[in-house]
């Protein structure tokens, strides 16, 4: 018996990620230009019609790129002043940009491209700060 995928079945696997555009450091704040790829594996079902990025996937994103540049943890333990302002959509162009706060524990983050503001917040990250020298 032979097999045929559908049509429409994805062969190749979806990416997960933004691409990578550009990337710069100045004074400890990192700058990244991202694409949002038109076929992330997150755009499928949300929503149907007039896909949008999940905000879990612009705070994930935003912590496993803070913790390859600044040293960061990959987690964080609250949220505080979470913003999406509006939204992230297939194809979109976004500079994220990330700031830690040592002293504090804490991530800031903002997507936005020129005046356009996406989303922002801090995170308040995991270990608590005191415990990080133990």
């Amino acid at each position: 018996m032979n097999y045929s995928p559908p049509d429409d079945f994805a062969v190749l696997p979806q990416p997960r990620n933004a691409t990578l555009l550009a990337e710069r450091e100045e004074d400890g704040v990192w700058t990244l230009a991202l694409h949002i790829p038109p076929e992330l594996i997150y755009f499928a079902g949300h929503f149907p019609g007039a896909p949008v990025l999940p905000g879990v996937v612009q705070i994930g994103w935003a912590l496993e790129l803070a913790a390859t540049r600044l040293g960061t943890p990959k987690a964080c333990r609250n949220m505080e002043a979470l913003k999406f302002q509006h939204l992230l959509r297939p194809g979109d162009r976004a500079d994220l940009t990330l700031r830690a706060d040592a002293a504090r524990g804490k991530l800031h983050f903002a997507y936005r491209f020129g005046a356009h503001l996406y989303s922002s917040g801090r995170l308040l990250l995991s270990p608590k700060p005191s415990d990080i020298h133990r």
